[in-house]
């Protein structure tokens, strides 16, 4: 970290000696060097320069790198942006195609599938082997998020590199049922019948005993209150705090559902992960 901050402070005193009379290849060259180093979040304000002082020319490897560097600070937005600048100036098919799978990643991080999937279709059919399982690889990840898993492990596996993944990848999109597990409607209204037994059912085995515990006590308290006193003081006294612990009990239920399927879909992702980054 101090190494990184130390570089950084030389970077920037270096370029505010010597701006007054870089060109715009030196800045160009300056920005290079931080970008092949791995400090793109420096890179960027010199790429930004270049582009500014470069115009109306149009240096489609300069907009890549634009996109590039704030892809890797996560400003998402900037980054799709750039990467339209540079697709439609690049004149290299290759790099194009590269551009596209950059602009599906940016989709992919922020959750727009959708979007991703209109930019990995629009590639064209007939693509070298390896851009073919990149694109697979990509579609399976897209229909994953839009919870199509029959149609993520039919691409999963065709991103594959040989028959032995093909097969565990296969295995594990074998039954879909798992990937709906637990339904979060199933336990709200397992709890709704039963106090608790919708944490039970999510995995939530304590949070469950303590709803039931909580709701039956005051099940009990307004039926002694019912006993020594009136209905209408135990409608007063126990039948809220039965209300706020029952309702809130089937809500909870629905959410830590809700949690854990996630949590178990992305356990799957990532041994999905795992098969195929053991064949590369």
């Amino acid at each position: 970290m101090k190494q990184k901050v130390f570089f950084l402070l030389v970077s920037l005193i270096s370029l505010a000696a010597y701006s007054p009379a870089q060109t715009v290849g030196e800045t160009r060259a300056f920005a290079d060097s931080l970008y092949t180093a791995g400090h793109l979040n420096e890179a960027l304000p010199a790429y930004q320069r270049t582009a500014f002082f470069i115009r109306p020319t149009v240096d489609a490897e300069v907009l890549n790198r634009i996109a590039d560097c704030f892809y890797s600070g996560g400003d998402l937005e900037k980054a799709l942006e750039f990467y339209d600048h540079s697709y439609f100036a690049q004149t290299n098919d290759s790099i194009k195609k590269e551009v596209l799978f950059r602009k599906s990643a940016c989709y992919l991080r922020s959750h727009n599938y959708n979007f991703a999937l209109m930019e990995l279709l629009s590639l064209e059919d007939s693509l070298s082997p390896g851009l073919e399982k990149k694109r697979n690889f990509y579609l399976g990840m897209t229909w994953f998020g839009l919870e199509d898993f029959s149609k993520a492990g039919s691409y999963f596996e065709k991103a594959a590199e040989d028959s032995m993944s093909q097969q565990k990848i296969k295995a594990i999109f074998a039954d879909i049922r798992h990937f709906y597990l637990p339904n979060p409607k199933l336990a709200s209204w397992l709890s709704i019948i039963l106090p608790g037994a919708g944490q039970i059912y999510s995995g939530e085995i304590w949070s469950g005993i303590n709803s039931l515990l909580l709701t039956g006590f005051f099940v009990g308290l307004g039926f002694y209150i019912v006993s020594v006193s009136s209905p209408v003081d135990a409608l007063f006294t126990a039948l809220p705090w039965f209300q706020r612990y029952y309702q809130g009990g089937f809500q909870h239920a629905a959410d830590f559902a809700k949690n854990k399927r996630t949590e178990n879909r992305s356990k799957i992702f990532n041994e999905v992960l795992a098969v195929i980054a053991s064949t590369k």
